[in-house]
């Protein structure tokens, strides 16, 4: 014989954050990958990399370089393949 066990819990609403709060958080973390892509320290702008990368698709951020001046500025930014492929023999420190 099969029984089925059904339990019941109790959810308590939790207090929402207000969105003046919300929006001053979602600014810290632009801010904080925007000084991580303006670093000297190569680390650094490939840590900002995935953190932007991350925060641009959780929010459902795309974009195409003629659309935007600032894509084509940052792609001008970007290593070509000879600069990419010494980068990539370097060792680090």
């Amino acid at each position: 014989m099969n029984l089925l066990t059904l339990e019941i819990t109790q959810v308590y609403p939790m207090s929402k954050s207000s969105e003046d709060l919300l929006d001053k958080i979602h600014g810290l973390v632009g801010e904080k990958i925007k000084h991580l892509l303006e670093s000297d320290e190569p680390r650094d702008v490939r840590e900002g990399i995935s953190m932007a990368m991350k925060f641009l698709k959780d929010n459902n951020i795309s974009a195409t370089i003629d659309a935007s001046p600032n894509l084509e500025h940052i792609n001008s930014m970007l290593p070509d393949a000879e600069e990419l492929e010494r980068l990539m023999t370097l060792t680090p420190d």
